[in-house]
């Protein structure tokens, strides 16, 4: 998939379908002009309402909006060779092989692809060689990813209200974050997930600048009302043997890692890179590595004042740096 600012250019996507076919031709003959395809005739289409397809996800986020633009081709092969008999069989061989790769020439975007008319080998004196050609009918969808939908995920949502109560008008503030936070250089607020939740996962996307942040980040399950220090873990893995699962032995339990790459470092991959945004002011789309890490079993917070809290030390990163992370149902 390719990322776009704007609609691409139709010549840009026919050079695209043309790439995928050009590996199908035959191997050129020595003194004969290389084989060839060309597009003989194309007419554009859209695809669904304004182009959408559907949106690109990364791990556990919906991260951009992709859409494709179609094209109605008829492309012709063209090749040459000594004699006739090396021409029928090199049309055999291409046809077979396109048959053959249906699936991934779908994957590539090739809807339908048929044969459509074959040309009597013609024989070209001057070259004292034979050429013949092949038309396919060719339904083909460019898919690309539109950057001006990736500017940043939503992590949060502030809703003001303002209500009247007997005489006086009060103003209420709601925020709305789906179990999702973004910490960056601006600001790294307490990440809250409340109860009545199971967390069975973390997922991350994380962009860097030049260097990692420092500073620590602390991960504690509680709830309110709570008193005294929370018990210390020394790992993430002896944390979790203390508050996860249904019959947890601790409610009231912490584990601090020295930095953010210790934390993240118990996270694995969780597909490509995603494009978003320009952070850092450089001009150029900011690639941010999908992150996961499982909890099995899941952290229960099974009442409203259960919390599981994932802090960064000063609340603000103090690098060029942003994380989103968000908690999954377990």
């Amino acid at each position: 998939m390719v990322l776009s600012n704007n609609n691409p250019a139709l010549d840009q996507v026919i050079d695209a379908m043309l790439k995928v076919l050009k590996d199908y031709l035959p191997q050129p003959i020595a003194g004969l002009p290389f084989p060839d395809v060309v597009v003989a005739s194309v007419s554009e289409g859209r695809v669904g309402l304004n182009n959408y397809i559907g949106t690109e996800t990364r791990g556990a986020f919906p991260v951009a909006t992709r859409r494709g633009i179609r094209l109605d081709a008829l492309v012709r092969f063209q090749t040459w060779a000594d004699d006739p008999v090396q021409l029928d069989t090199a049309f055999s061989n291409l046809d077979a092989h396109l048959m053959a790769d249906r699936d991934a020439l779908r994957n590539s975007g090739f809807l339908r692809l048929a044969l459509e008319n074959t040309v009597t080998a013609d024989q070209v004196a001057s070259l004292n060689a034979w050429r013949k050609q092949a038309d396919y009918r060719v339904l083909y969808e460019y898919r690309f990813q539109d950057a001006n939908d990736a500017g940043g995920l939503i992590a949060r949502i502030q809703i003001d209200s303002v209500s009247e109560e007997s005489t006086l008008l009060q103003e209420e503030t709601t925020i709305v974050s789906d179990r999702m936070a973004r910490w960056d250089n601006s600001g790294a607020p307490p990440f809250v997930v409340r109860g009545r939740f199971a967390v069975g996962g973390l997922a991350a996307l994380q962009f860097v600048a030049n260097a990692m942040p420092g500073g620590t980040i602390t991960l504690t399950r509680t709830f309110d009302g709570a008193t005294g220090q929370p018990t210390a873990h020394p790992s993430l893995k002896d944390f979790l043997a203390a508050v996860a699962g249904p019959n947890a032995p601790e409610l009231h339990s912490q584990v601090i890692f020295p930095s953010l790459n210790d934390f993240l470092s118990n996270f694995s991959s969780a597909g490509d890179p995603v494009m978003l945004g320009d952070w850092d002011g450089n001009n150029v789309l900011d690639s941010y590595t999908p992150l996961f890490l499982p909890i099995e079993p899941a952290i229960q917070l099974p009442r409203v004042f259960d919390r599981l809290e994932i802090t960064c030390q000063g609340n603000v990163f103090d690098k060029v740096a942003v994380l989103y992370l968000r908690a999954l149902s377990g």
